[in-house]
């Protein structure tokens, strides 16, 4: 299942990913949309292209590229940078793409434990050689709250009829609750007493960003998991990248058992750790915000926010919630 887009977004993203395609060298007849929810991930063979846009998309972009060329160096399980591509990022109007050499993948969908490897491999790195920001993810939070806030009109008022119809509240309340969220957690978040020392930390380490090389691929050089999506990279407390899998299993459906493999694997179990409760909270306004500023055209995705945030402004912590497609 690939994400539900209105016609003028899917017209858009296609007309830039024909673009970046034209760049590299790369027929995008044959490319397919993998998913969209922060970025348009597109599989364009022999590359995977990731597009996004928005005020910061450009800087990010290049820090990644800088960040994915220097995890390779030092033989990190990671994803790689598409290869025979002279110079990226790559822009195209308004909107900046990085391309990635393609991994072809089991069947299987993986499962929390296969993360455990590629985040030992890279928590023991205390630093890279290239500038990774502090973790702050308050901050982030606030900015695409700000940004939902400072919508164009048409924009502005799609987000307010889904507001008001599935939330039962105004757009303007919304941001309100959810601002003070965010100040609320930010407070909490300075009173936890970390177990594990900080250091680099993937910022985003769930199930979806870890990939299983198919064997067999004379392309592929590593045959443990990889890790991708890179744009969370930072320095920060290690605890925050075993938060995803934890959450998966009080959130997401996963089972108890799944999640003890990933805590076998790694050897910490964060539930049992006194700041868990304030990480989860921390999570879940990650999850809520993400995609607020950025609903219009996609049913699916505004669809599943709204079960989110009903279930978040009601305190159910019972509810499950879905990945987004």
């Amino acid at each position: 299942m690939t994400t539900a887009l209105s016609d003028a977004v899917a017209s858009e993203l296609h007309g830039h990913l024909s673009d970046v395609c034209e760049q590299i060298g790369v027929d995008p007849v044959g490319a397919s949309l993998v998913k969209y929810t922060m970025n348009a991930v597109f599989v364009a063979p022999p590359f995977v292209i990731r597009l996004a846009a928005g005020p910061y998309a450009a800087a990010l972009a290049q820090r990644v590229v800088s960040v994915a060329a220097c995890l390779q160096q030092v033989g990190m399980p990671t994803v790689r940078l598409a290869s025979g591509v002279a110079s990226q990022p790559i822009c195209s109007g308004e909107w900046v793409a990085t391309a990635w050499q393609y991994v072809p993948t089991v069947s299987d969908e993986p499962k929390p434990a296969d993360l455990a490897a590629p985040l030992r491999a890279l928590h023991s790195l205390d630093r890279l050689d290239v500038a990774l920001p502090r973790w702050s993810p308050i901050e982030k939070f606030r900015r695409r709250l700000d940004a939902a806030a400072a919508l164009p009109p048409a924009e502005a008022a799609e987000l307010e009829q889904w507001s008001r119809t599935e939330l039962g509240i105004q757009a303007a309340a919304l941001m309100r609750d959810l601002h003070l969220r965010c100040n609320e957690v930010e407070e909490d978040l300075e009173r936890v007493a970390w177990r594990l020392p900080p250091g680099v930390i993937h910022g985003d380490a769930h199930t979806g960003n870890v990939l299983l090389a198919a064997p067999g691929d004379g392309a592929i050089t590593h045959s443990e998991p990889l890790l991708c999506d890179l744009d969370g990279m930072c320095v920060g407390p290690r605890e925050w990248d075993l938060v995803p899998t934890a959450h998966g299993a009080t959130r997401f459906g996963r089972s108890r058992a799944d999640y003890q493999g990933f805590v076998d694997a790694y050897g910490v179990d964060i539930t049992a750790w006194a700041g868990w409760p304030v990480m989860r909270r921390v999570r879940e306004l990650q999850l809520v915000t993400s995609t607020i500023d950025t609903l219009a055209g996609r049913p699916d995705v505004a669809r599943e926010l709204a079960h989110r945030l009903r279930s978040l402004l009601s305190n159910d912590v019972e509810s499950t919630w879905r990945r987004y497609r």
